[in-house]
């Protein structure tokens, strides 16, 4: 591989700090391969301005520009430079806008003008992009049935972890259950709290913000629950601390395509850090976990949810054995270095 093919250029209005993003940058440093960065924010013909400058000054020194997350706006940006300077262009997809704010947190009607921008938007970049990075084959199936994207131009990237953060630390385990997230339809938290009612000695301790966090806190105070704490967003480091504190950690148990179709943060996080993960059994779940053998996977219905915490809260050697195995999976197939490798197979053909 020559110098310019060992190094890649992102580019775009991605956020540096999203974890995506910091995964990926992580995973090709941990692979020899040098990541130059060309970043702007603000409104796009500024940004496009202040990015097209950087690109100039850096383009002799890559073949590889990878668009990253969120950068649906820069694909056009980026495909005119890849073909003006024969650059390769990756567009980390990771979320649709049409399947997030349509689909998923239905604030957008389908039939509305914003409904078809979106889609139209989702479409243009995987048209012009020559790869896609998708974050699980599930994921990949819905850009194929819904875009067309064909699974030539798909690049599977798991999400995995950030070790930085997430790993085993020896803490008190003080939370029996604990859920973080963004409080959006795919969580289910619905589920959890109605779980939770079910299991008044337990504690559930749910960190985050977003669209259905003051529902959630109504239904506790519904329900007359005392066993659910309600946290804002805390940093990643004492988020990290929150899993090494809790015995079980919960991932995701909405219902619909986008719950069908991905992976969250939180359960990479939670196997990462050598912790019982509960989740959705979901197609995207079942490509990486096994139940009963590194996580426990179940309907997302609050009394299967409520027996399953019930049984590993009274199993320590279960607990033990799902949380040991789970690692071990993690550090076998998710760590960073390792998530990237089809990506890097890719920037090397």
């Amino acid at each position: 591989m020559n110098k310019s093919k060992k190094t890649v250029l992102y580019f775009g209005s991605y956020d540096p700090d999203y974890s995506r993003n910091r995964i990926i940058k992580k995973g090709l440093e941990a692979n020899g391969i040098k990541v130059l960065e060309d970043r702007a924010s603000g409104l796009i013909f500024a940004r496009y301005f202040k990015l097209l400058v950087t690109f100039l000054m850096l383009q002799k020194q890559f073949k590889t520009i990878i668009i990253g997350f969120p950068g649906h706006y820069d694909v056009p940006l980026a495909y005119v430079l890849g073909k003006v300077f024969g650059k390769k262009v990756f567009l980390d997809i990771f979320a649709s806008t049409y399947e997030t704010y349509v689909l998923d947190r239905a604030v957008v009607k389908k039939k509305s003008i914003s409904a078809r921008f979106f889609f139209f938007l989702d479409w243009l970049g995987i048209k012009l992009a020559d790869h896609v990075l998708v974050d699980t084959k599930s994921h990949g199936k819905f850009y194929w049935d819904i875009y067309g994207l064909e699974p030539k131009k798909q690049i599977l990237v798991y999400v995995g972890s950030d070790p930085d953060y997430f790993y085993p630390k020896k803490l008190k385990e003080q939370t029996d259950v604990l859920f973080y997230g963004s409080y959006q339809p795919l969580q289910g938290t619905d589920v959890i709290i109605k779980a939770a009612a079910k299991l008044p000695k337990f504690k559930f301790k749910m960190i985050g913000e977003g669209q259905e966090r003051k529902s959630a806190e109504d239904l506790v105070k519904n329900l007359k629950l005392k066993n659910v704490e309600f946290i804002n967003w805390l940093p990643v480091s004492k988020l990290s601390e929150e899993i090494s504190k809790a015995k079980i950690c919960l991932g995701i148990f909405g219902r619909g395509s986008k719950a069908d179709a991905v992976i969250p943060n939180k359960v990479y996080d939670a196997i990462a850090s050598k912790k019982v993960i509960i989740t959705a059994d979901t197609p995207a779940a079942r490509e990486i976990l096994t139940n009963g053998i590194n996580a426990i996977l179940l309907p997302p219905d609050p009394e299967y949810l409520a027996r399953a915490i019930e049984l590993i809260l009274s199993d320590k050697g279960k607990r033990y054995s799902l949380s040991e195995k789970a690692y071990s999976l993690y550090i076998s197939n998710y760590i960073p270095k390792l998530v990237v490798k089809s990506l890097i197979a890719a920037i090397d053909k």
